[in-house]
């Protein structure tokens, strides 16, 4: 069985049993991630620490592992099995932890009850949409879920422990956490360029920065967590960008 990334079947009938190994692989992954979050949650570490840690494990997973897919069959039953595992956590006594964490737990100051899991429960949902829009051309998703990934994750962790020239246009930002997201976003999108061996073109090089801009101003300028839904899509259209100019 030799794998490869390429675009994804949409024939909701179809299972290859690829798929069905990759589904229970990624369900695995993610008990671990649980497991992890479970260590995390009771260390030492900062609740936001927690939150970034999942954010960049779970983002660069999904990136990467998408494409190497048959069909969106199996994307369906990865998501099923990883529920069950989920679902089994969140109602068993032993982990109550994942229900104050995932439902009753503010990972935010500013944020009420439930607003994690419905923030990740709407970033999964933009990326679902813009793995069909843009399923031909798996470089263009992989962008925009490693520009969320990682980002948004270095922005945060840059900019609290670097605290340098603070503003707010909706949010508390930092120069230092603008410069991060910038840098990474850039790196995301390198990344994606190389890792699908891509036809490089260094006029693409002055476009990629501009790309890193946009991502960085849209990441300044989001509301709460908005950057999760807007980031995403501003990668995604930078590489789309790259990919179709002249």
């Amino acid at each position: 069985m030799c794998l490869k990334p390429g675009s994804i079947s949409m024939d909701f009938s179809s299972l290859s049993s690829t798929d069905f190994y990759l589904a229970i692989f990624t369900s695995v992954f993610g008990f671990f991630v649980l497991i992890l979050l479970l260590v995390l949650k009771n260390s030492s570490f900062e609740i936001w620490v927690t939150r970034k840690i999942m954010h960049f494990v779970g983002g660069t997973y999904i990136a990467f592992i998408v494409f190497y897919f048959e069909s969106i069959m199996g994307i369906i039953l990865a998501i099923i099995f990883f529920l069950i595992i989920f679902l089994s956590f969140l109602f068993f006594s032993k982990f109550k932890v994942l229900k104050e964490y995932f439902v009753l737990k503010n990972c935010r100051s500013d944020e009420r009850d439930y607003t994690f899991i419905i923030n990740t429960a709407t970033t999964l949902i933009v990326l679902l949409i813009l793995l069909i829009i843009f399923n031909d051309y798996p470089p263009i998703f992989t962008a925009g879920t490693l520009t969320i990934a990682w980002g948004d994750t270095s922005g945060e962790v840059i900019g609290r422990n670097y605290p340098f020239i603070k503003y707010k246009i909706f949010s508390q930002k930092t120069l230092t956490g603008s410069l991060a997201v910038f840098t990474f976003s850039i790196l995301s999108i390198l990344v994606s360029v190389f890792y699908y061996q891509l036809p490089f073109n260094v006029n693409w090089l002055w476009k990629i920065v501009i790309g890193g801009i946009a991502c960085a101003i849209v990441e300044a300028a989001s509301w709460k967590w908005f950057d999760n839904i807007l980031l995403p899509i501003c990668g995604s259209l930078v590489m789309f960008w790259l990919i179709f100019s002249v």
